[in-house]
């Protein structure tokens, strides 16, 4: 390992942080990208051992490729849980690692407050009072329904944790058969078409893969019962927005909830705009204040392994692409 370790951190946000790090590491530099500063040109003057990597406004995903090409770059942190931005590298010239579970909890309200939202019939009624219009509706407890979680990873294990809270039933899906605690069923991801009649709500928490890409079609939707609610905070490469458009305007699904879209910002003329029975935000799931801090706090205790020379966490694998 280099006598001085020398991180080169990519990012145009808040960056409080960095302060925080250079007192915990006194010895280690730190240097952030210059304003106006290309990667490129950073690598130049930095020769960086290290990387952290947030994906910013000027540092958009295929600005950090160049991180992974730098000469002595050992070890490269995203800021992120995604590395769908990210090509394909040599794992054994470089570590990948990314903030998967960092902000699994935050994610997670959002999620649940978007089955309660959906469950209670908030839309609707927020609706008629714009319309000053008066129609009370009955409704039912979770309690007395299942939702199913595809993906059991850092967020959707939390997802499912709070979701049995609420005393629903919880279905689980997972590559591999590694149990989880917050479900009542495990299923395979292969049974996924199965699963959903017995759903009342689909929670997508899966990476972006080129195995999960399109994973909510026109056949998933088939599936599903017409009375279920779809949730998608992952990302929107995983649901084919045209079949979903075509659902929720024909009735085949009740309801639905996405934080993410095939393409971003939202373009004004999308038709998803004005699809009856969708509520939106624009991917600010995991948007808490501060959330910079959270990361860099989770890159601190990974460079403490790193300087251990023990094995980091999160350390992703180009071959699964997460």
């Amino acid at each position: 390992m280099p006598s001085q370790q020398r991180t080169l951190i990519v990012h145009d946000g808040p960056n409080g942080y960095i302060e925080g790090l250079k007192t915990q590491f006194p010895d280690h530099r730190f240097e952030l990208c210059l304003e106006n500063e290309t990667v490129e040109d950073a690598i130049t003057r930095v020769d960086p051992t290290i990387a952290l990597a947030f994906r910013s406004g000027r540092f958009p995903g295929p600005a950090h490729i160049h991180l992974l090409n730098a000469p002595n770059i050992k070890w490269f942190q995203s800021g992120g849980a995604g590395i769908d931005h990210l090509p394909y590298w040599n794992k054994n010239a470089l570590t990948v690692t990314n903030a998967a579970g960092v902000s699994g909890k935050y994610m997670a309200e959002t999620v649940t407050g978007a089955v309660l939202l959906m469950n209670f019939g908030f839309p609707k009624f927020i609706e008629d009072q714009r319309n000053r219009v008066w129609d009370p509706q009955d409704w039912t407890s979770l309690d007395q329904k299942t939702a199913l979680v595809i993906g059991l990873g850092g967020i959707g294990s939390r997802v499912a944790e709070r979701l049995k809270l609420f005393g629903m039933r919880v279905l689980g899906t997972r590559n591999s058969s590694k149990p989880c605690d917050h479900v009542d069923a495990l299923i395979p991801m292969s049974d996924i078409l199965g699963a959903l009649p017995q759903a009342d709500f689909v929670c997508i928490h899966v990476p972006n893969t080129a195995m999960t890409q399109n994973l909510v079609n026109k056949k998933f939707l088939a599936a599903m019962k017409p009375s279920a609610r779809l949730i998608n905070t992952a990302r929107g490469a995983q649901v084919d927005e045209g079949a979903l458009i075509e659902a929720l305007r024909a009735g085949q699904i009740s309801g639905a909830y996405i934080d993410v879209y095939d393409k971003e910002p939202l373009p004004q003329n999308s038709p998803l705009w004005d699809t009856p029975n969708l509520i939106m935000s624009p991917h600010v799931s995991d948007q808490i204040a501060g959330w910079e801090k959270n990361s860099a706090r989770f890159f601190g205790e990974n460079f403490k392994r790193y300087l251990k020379a023990v094995p980091l966490h999160n350390i992703c694998n180009p071959d699964l692409g997460y």
